[in-house]
């Protein structure tokens, strides 16, 4: 975890890519480090891991495998009980290949829990890793009772207190991919922002991380003003 000096004003989960600790694309929050202070003011970036595929959702059948719900019901909780007795800050999701897939499917999943997600060159194709189904037809939790449907998670978040929205943004190496994300958010009736900036390599680097938060902030700065307001 990174904590600003300034009043927190946001939570922002950087998703892996790697298993454990992993740094074949870069370490996350070194990247992050290195963008401009307007960029990272009031913000709070924590770093996940994970152990096992599939990236960050429940394994359909292995109990000992529910990395979706550790994450929710254990990582996040940890993550805000670790900034005291402060109003809770919105939480909002960054990521780029699986990470950005991963970025997606939570928030469709979890509308109450997460605000905004803004992913970069996103692993979205059913017929790329991770195989097991694309971010709107999750694999489903070892809860029965739990959804398991993009659709379905959709319509919760419609239901929902709180706004969601995603950036998608592109194009790195995977250009297919984001033109069939934007067309996913479309059909799921997300808002979200579908921008195409200057190619980056497909690792953490500032040159996609800069445009990813700026347009984290934009949407966060219309959907949940009061946001702003507790940071200042």
């Amino acid at each position: 975890m990174v904590l600003p000096e300034q009043r927190v004003g946001r939570v922002v989960l950087a998703l892996p890519v790697e298993t454990g600790e992993g740094h074949k694309y870069g370490h996350s929050l070194a990247e992050i480090g290195r963008l401009p202070a307007h960029l990272r003011d009031g913000t709070v970036f924590a770093a996940p891991t994970f152990s096992d595929s599939p990236w960050l959702v429940n394994h359909a059948t292995r109990a000992d495998c529910q990395q979706e719900d550790h994450l929710v019901r254990v990582v996040v909780p940890t993550v805000l009980a670790m900034l005291g007795t402060q109003a809770r800050p919105p939480v909002h999701l960054l990521g780029f290949s699986k990470g950005g897939f991963a970025a997606l499917n939570l928030l469709t999943r979890h509308p109450d829990l997460f605000a905004v997600a803004s992913v970069w060159d996103a692993s979205l194709l059913s017929d790329r890793s991770p195989t097991r189904s694309s971010w709107t037809s999750p694999a489903a939790p070892h809860d029965s009772t739990s959804t398991t449907s993009g659709t379905t998670s959709a319509a919760t978040r419609a239901a929902s207190m709180e706004p969601a929205a995603s950036a998608l943004g592109g194009i790195g190496t995977l250009g297919a991919d984001w033109t069939a994300g934007r067309q996913l958010l479309e059909d799921l009736g997300i808002p979200h922002t579908a921008y195409r900036n200057a190619t980056a390599v497909h690792r953490w680097a500032p040159e996609w991380l800069a445009p990813a938060l700026h347009h984290l902030l934009t949407l966060e700065n219309e959907l949940l003003p009061d946001a702003r307001v507790r940071e200042e």
